[in-house]
């Protein structure tokens, strides 16, 4: 096959005209005007104004019991015309799209791949890169990522060598000497991630929103199906915001249609009770530039369908020392509980989604790549569906399982549920709370029903100047970390097209084939 260099391809996702940059130049990437507080700009309490007392002299940042404003963002990310809408509001994270999108399944073999720095020398072929000299090379001259590169950073599966015989990539085991023993306990990743791209590169009109929600106290909390899934290994994905779905939305199965064949589609609601369900949107390099991706984990209560840990490699090798319990075959159509009762095997498509009609008409393939590992020259049909930290024997099963684009997180962590979160006494952090009113006789009733038949108001008191409530708990009042600021004029210019990953040019479609 001839090879095709990145620098000849065509990322979809850069803008390549000029009417998209004028657009860039606006003020898209924050639909609050630059302030996060814009629901107060409006709003100055002066120093011969009564509330200084509550609010103090200037524009007011928190209410009158003393609870601190929180910031507001709003934002929007799309692939292939379908848009998701991203707020935050009150620390409530919300992202809403489109209903039953299409995931592909793709499993992590608990491997990270680092890619050659530009200019460093890096290691000869066939190198130990376990061998105690190589470890400074490994440090300093190879990165998981490398965001001063963009798309040159990466390099093609094909592309092992570069022009003076060295390694353009290595593929370290999560036990690497490199990784300063982090994930030495780390529980076996055995379970696959079912996913889906959400925005183009670096997602610039969801920017400020994303920047902010990934620096929140949530970001990171990784549930146990998610540590299976590998979803905590920072080096491969860079930024993690575990998602709950509104009580709406589902988890979809292909079932089939009985009696017909494979191209007979049907999707029935999936009872996470007892096929158990994460969700997370998490920030992932590709292509050497980040992507928003979401992504599901599943596992059932009553089997190990998706379980699997292949038998070969170094990171097999530390779990076998580990004696730990694990499944070596893979269930290629695991099965899913369902709300209408039993069970169903997933059921892939040939397709590359049911959302994608014609992706063949803009050189974007339109076939489900059947196979694990590096999206690679992808739709060249040695491609995969992800990335080269995953198995490739863990096939994508294309939409067999669709989900709904409807998700929220509380970003300090903390359910409203809790029922000492937001009482009115966590502003001035004590338990008693004294309330100051105009004092005298209230709740005496005039209406001529209730005088004429001698009615009278058993709530009807005296109250006093000044009242003293007492709390149960003094709970901490909802803050939020300043995230760090954004450079937005790097590299962060949104698509013309709004194709989600990078595809080969069509002109040069017959070139490669050669």
């Amino acid at each position: 096959m001839k090879q095709s260099s990145l620098a000849r391809m065509i990322p979809l996702c850069i803008a390549m005209t000029s009417p998209v940059a004028v657009m860039a130049e606006a003020n898209l990437t924050d639909l609050t005007a630059g302030d996060p507080f814009y629901y107060t700009s409006d709003q100055y309490i002066s120093k011969d104004n009564k509330e200084k007392t509550l609010l103090g002299i200037g524009r007011p940042g928190k209410t009158h019991s003393q609870i601190p404003h929180l910031p507001v963002y709003y934002g929007y990310m799309n692939t292939n015309s379908t848009y998701r809408f991203v707020n935050v509001v009150e620390q409530v994270f919300t992202m809403i799209g489109e209903g039953k999108h299409g995931l592909w399944r793709i499993q992590e073999k608990g491997t990270v791949r680092q890619y050659l720095k530009k200019g460093a020398k890096g290691l000869p072929d066939g190198a130990d890169l376990n061998a105690p000299e190589n470890q400074k090379i490994i440090e300093s001259n190879y990165s998981a990522y490398l965001p001063n590169e963009s798309w040159s950073g990466y390099k093609y599966p094909d592309q092992k060598l570069n022009d003076a015989g060295t390694l353009n990539f290595i593929d370290l085991p999560i036990t690497h000497a490199t990784f300063d023993g982090k994930y030495q306990q780390h529980e076996p990743i055995d379970l696959p991630n079912w996913y889906c791209t959400m925005s183009a590169n670096d997602y610039p009109y969801a920017k400020k929103a994303m920047n902010f929600a990934f620096n929140q106290p949530a970001e990171g909390q990784i549930g146990p199906l998610g540590k299976r899934a590998g979803l905590d290994i920072k080096e491969n994905y860079r930024k993690v915001l575990r998602l709950k779905s509104f009580p709406d939305a589902r988890s979809w199965v292909n079932v089939g249609q009985k009696g017909k064949d494979a191209l007979h589609v049907k999707w029935e609601a999936v009872d996470t009770s007892k096929t158990q369900a994460e969700y997370y949107l998490v920030e992932r390099p590709f292509f050497n530039k980040p992507y928003l991706f979401v992504t599901a984990v599943y596992d059932n209560v009553d089997n190990a369908d998706h379980s699997y840990v292949r038998p070969d490699g170094e990171y097999y090798a530390s779990l076998k020392n580990k004696e730990v319990k694990l499944k070596t075959e893979v269930t290629q159509q695991p099965r899913f509980h369902l709300e209408k009762g039993g069970q169903a095997r997933a059921i892939g498509l040939p397709i590359y989604g049911v959302h994608h009609p014609d992706r063949h008409s803009f050189g974007g393939g339109g076939a489900c790549p059947l196979k694990g590992g590096d999206w690679g020259r992808y739709p060249d049909t040695s491609g995969g569906s992800g990335w080269p930290t995953q198995y490739e024997e863990v096939t994508p099963l294309c939409d067999s399982v669709l989900v709904d684009i409807k998700f929220f997180a509380n970003l300090d962590g903390r359910d409203w549920n809790d029922p000492n979160k937001y009482l009115a006494n966590a502003g001035v952090g004590t338990k008693q709370v004294t309330y100051k009113v105009q004092p005298g006789h209230y709740g005496v009733f005039t209406d001529h029903y209730n005088t004429s038949n001698d009615i009278t108001n058993a709530d009807s008191q005296e109250i006093p100047a000044e009242l003293t409530l007492t709390f149960p708990e003094v709970s901490p009042v909802v803050t939020y970390n300043d995230p760090p600021v954004l450079d937005m004029a790097q590299g962060m210019v949104p698509s013309e097209s709004t194709m989600c990953r990078p595809v080969m040019q069509a002109s040069l479609d017959e070139e490669f084939k050669k």
